[in-house]
C-alpha cells in the first residue's frame, strides 16, 4: 500500500520497479518483528544481517 501511495508516474519508472523495494522492505521488517521469541529492534537486526553478510563475503574471498 505504501508503494501505491508514494508512486509518482511522472518520473517515468515502472510501478513494478518501484514497488519491489517496498515489498522486500515490508517482508524483511515483518520477519524481523516476528522471528524471535525475544524481540530485537529492527535496526539491530539490520546491523546483525549486515555483519553476517560481510562475514560470509570475507570468508568466501579469503578462505578458511
Amino acid at each position: 500500500m505504501k508503494a501505491v501511495d508514494k508512486f509518482e508516474y511522472r518520473r517515468g519508472y515502472k510501478f513494478s520497479t518501484y514497488a519491489t523495494w517496498w515489498i522486500r522492505q515490508a517482508i524483511t521488517r515483518s520477519i524481523a518483528d516476528q522471528a524471535r521469541t525475544i524481540r530485537i529492534p529492527v535496526h539491530m537486526i539490520e546491523t546483525i544481517n549486515k555483519l553476517n553478510r560481510i562475514s560470509r563475503q570475507m570468508l568466501q574471498e579469503m578462505g578458511t
